[in-house]
């Protein structure tokens, strides 16, 4: 029994789990079991030799000692060459006939082995070559690693004795009833994964880590409930209950991981977003420019895109024969005297934009004139022009636009995950090259409320005044916000988060070169710390860096607890206790 959880353990290390934390943490383990192993067999062999009996020679793995061969060569699961060895006589015999590794291998299938030898009755069961924890009562392939199962013999007391054992293994992929049955205790049901027995879900699904399908398997109800309340118990409790054993690292391993401590506590998340923009027109201070009668251009007054005008400036003049009509009525209201038809005259000319000097002269002269001034409604520069002399013009034409200068629009785009920092009437700072040593100050003026297909990202207006007309219109822009600020949060440095798609979390430190992986919510993240929603308490002391060591070490610990039907992760004994 005791030969058997040996090679169970070291079983293990054939599979997925082997981690980064392995070539630190893990090695001096594997390499204790493997001499205690050693050691085991040796001092077995030299008592029995000093009570008389024969030895013989065989070749075995160092790293897989469940590998014997009559033979020299490699091991057929890590390709290490075998090493000599001597077992007692009736042990090998009895081992010829349940672990010859070998003889499974050449048979691939069909070995079936006497134990008349006097090591009793043996019973066949299917064992898979690369995971020899894998043990089942009929043909089909590893749950692991997909390989056929080969038939192997094996002793009937030890398989009866380790069926509860060897059923936990197997109820990866089915129902575990032995188990709970032996010890009297109810069972539910959980799924987890064959490769990273640390994930346990309540639901069907796939592996966080691997994406392999999880499979069902019994747990004793006792254990889930003890973790279910810890999970739930308190508003100080963490987030989900550990599953994770504390590591023990000694002061010089942890000088080597460049281990950096930092502490939990609250500081204010304000960061500045900078970015950069475009400087525009200020859209609201946009004049265009439409006839309200047609007509014909004579003279155009002003010709030129950026030219400057001011408001009543004549832009261009044209003959309209609507508008002459209108005067000609007009005039006729005068000779008649008739005040009524005299103003609505007068109204018409009015809504047909002649001006009012125009106006008066017709009434002065009592003559039609026969073109008609068109006059800038602001102040500012012409942006943009679509007529020329002798043109046709008609309503609905846009001739001019005209733009003001004392004041601009700076359009720029805010990272999605940055856009809740921004709000209308925030502070702005802008720079651009073509007035260098000038800061520009301003402020939000409008936030768009749709993000950007494409880019993912946000675009935010902002409004800079422009008395002297430095500012112009396309110039590159690079635009600094700043935050309002916001109440201190519970927040960590953001390296020290260990990201995975079941829930981040973080090392700490609970002693003098112990740590321990705890599951924390985030939440917002700026000027390189991260706030931390639940999990921790001011004051606690986090892995800010070498943290995926430690964290990959109580992982392969984690692992070995819950395959060796421990499952209480936090209590593993020598495993947790073990130092680097």
């Amino acid at each position: 029994m005791n030969r058997h959880n040996k090679i169970l353990r070291i079983g293990l290390l054939g599979t997925a789990l082997v981690t980064p934390a392995v070539l630190t943490g893990l090695t001096p383990v594997l390499t204790q079991a493997v001499a205690a192993d050693n050691v085991d067999h040796s001092g077995h062999a030299h008592a029995q030799s000093s009570d008389g009996n024969d030895t013989v020679t065989r070749w075995t793995c160092p790293m897989h000692p469940q590998i014997v061969e009559e033979e020299p060569g490699s091991c057929p699961i890590c390709g290490m060459d075998l090493v000599e060895k001597e077992f007692p006589a009736q042990e090998q015999t009895a081992d010829a006939a349940g672990d010859d590794m070998s003889d499974m291998d050449a048979d691939e299938g069909h070995t079936q082995m006497s134990s008349a030898s006097g090591a009793g009755e043996t019973v066949t069961r299917w064992t898979c070559p690369m995971h020899p924890q894998i043990v089942e009562e009929e043909p089909g392939s590893c749950p692991i690693c997909g390989m056929d199962l080969v038939e192997k013999e094996f002793p009937a007391q030890e398989a009866s004795a380790e069926t509860g054992g060897m059923d936990e293994m197997s109820g990866q992929e089915g129902h575990d009833h032995a188990a709970s049955a032996s010890s009297g205790g109810e069972t539910v049901t959980r799924w987890t994964c064959p490769m990273h027995p640390q994930i346990i879900e309540e639901e069907p699904g796939s592996c966080p880590i691997c994406g392999m399908d999880l499979v069902e398997k019994e747990y004793p109800a006792a254990e889930v409930g003890a973790a279910s309340a810890e999970s739930s118990g308190g508003e100080t409790s963490r987030p989900k209950a550990p599953t994770f054993p504390a590591v023990s690292v000694s002061p010089i391993t942890v000088q080597h991981m460049n281990v950096v401590i930092e502490q939990a506590k609250k500081r204010p998340l304000t960061e500045t977003i900078r970015t950069v923009g475009t400087v525009g027109y200020d859209e609201d201070l946009l004049a265009h420019v439409h006839p309200r009668a047609k007509g014909w251009v004579e003279r155009l007054k002003v010709a030129s895109v950026g030219a400057t005008v001011d408001k009543g400036d004549v832009l261009f003049e044209y003959y309209s024969p609507d508008i002459v009509a209108a005067q000609q009525d007009y005039l006729v209201a005068l000779r008649r005297g008739m005040s009524d038809l005299i103003e609505s005259s007068r109204a018409r000319l009015e809504l047909l934009d002649v001006p009012a000097s125009v106006i008066d002269t017709v009434r002065r002269t009592r003559k039609v004139q026969r073109t008609i001034p068109l006059l800038a409604p602001q102040d500012g520069y012409v942006a943009e022009i679509n007529l020329r002399e002798g043109m046709y013009i008609q309503p609905g034409l846009d001739l001019y636009t005209i733009a003001r200068r004392d004041r601009v629009w700076v359009n720029v785009d805010v990272l999605e995950r940055r856009m809740q920092s921004v709000s209308e009437g925030q502070q702005a700072t802008m720079r651009v090259d073509g007035i260098p040593g000038r800061t520009f100050e301003g402020t939000v003026d409008f936030v768009y409320p749709e993000l950007d297909p494409q880019s993912r990202t946000l675009r935010v207006r902002l409004a800079f005044d422009n008395e002297d007309g430095q500012l112009r219109p396309n110039q590159f822009a690079e635009v600094t916000l700043t935050p309002e600020k916001t109440p201190p949060v519970l927040a960590v440095p953001a390296t020290a988060i260990i990201p995975a798609p079941s829930g981040a979390r973080v090392v700490v430190r609970t002693g003098e070169g112990r740590f321990r992986p705890v599951a924390v919510e985030t939440g917002a993240e700026a000027g390189g710390y991260t706030e931390i929603v639940s999990g921790l308490e001011p004051g606690e002391q986090v892995v800010a860096s070498g943290q995926f060591l430690i964290d990959s070490e109580s992982s392969v610990q984690a692992a070995f607890s819950r395959l060796s039907g421990s499952g209480d992760s936090s209590s593993s004994g020598g495993q947790s206790g073990h130092q680097h």
